[in-house]
């Protein structure tokens, strides 16, 4: 994906690449939300909040994940385990690829997942129990994603591109982004236990 929203593509025009960052971010901002928007929403329905069980439910799912990225162990993600369609690119213009893409790699479990931090943070949606609360909670994660295509905005030919979206795919493959994600859900252990 980081091939398809690059300048290069966009015929080295910055105002077209940008627009594209833009839909592409929106897009993913608000797929994410309504994730958390209907988590949220179905964590009501089924009678939540749950003040007592919730947070013990969020802090054993981060540190079964934080466990995940320290050690190895073999937990699967909430993840599709594949990549939005390569033809959207060929079949529909910059503008529509951008928020199609966008849409699909929101919502986080519809395409690859490197690290468990996005389960947590629809445990968190769905125990809130709150469907403006679930989308604030998730948006964010969205937002990143969407964002994180801006890794490609120095490419200058396609090559270029091919490199930087292999240095990204390994990145997640390193110790420090793993060290990184598992703090991050220790935190959020240690946060829903102290509330």
């Amino acid at each position: 994906m980081v091939e398809t929203i690059t300048p290069v593509v966009h015929g080295g025009r910055r105002s077209r690449y940008l627009r594209s960052v833009a839909i592409h971010t929106a897009a993913a901002t608000a797929s994410a939300g309504a994730v958390g928007l209907g988590l949220g929403a179905l964590g009501a329905l089924l009678g939540g909040p749950w003040t007592d069980a919730g947070p013990i439910v969020l802090a054993v799912v981060a540190l079964v994940y934080a466990a995940r990225e320290l050690f190895g162990l073999p937990i699967p993600l909430p993840d599709r385990k594949a990549q939005v369609p390569a033809w959207w690119r060929s079949f529909y213009g910059p503008d529509v690829t951008a928020a199609l893409y966008g849409i699909g790699l929101g919502p986080g479990f519809l395409t690859y997942l490197t690290f468990g931090t996005y389960a947590a943070v629809l445990v968190g949606a769905f125990i809130a129990a709150d469907p403006l609360l679930g989308a604030a909670i998730t948006a964010p994660f969205g937002f990143a994603r969407g964002l994180s295509i801006l890794i490609g905005a120095r490419a200058t030919n396609e090559e270029h591109s091919a490199v930087l979206a292999d240095r990204l795919t390994t990145a997640g493959v390193r110790r420090g982004p793993a060290l990184v994600n598992a703090s991050a859900l220790v935190a959020v252990a240690a946060a829903a236990l102290v509330a």
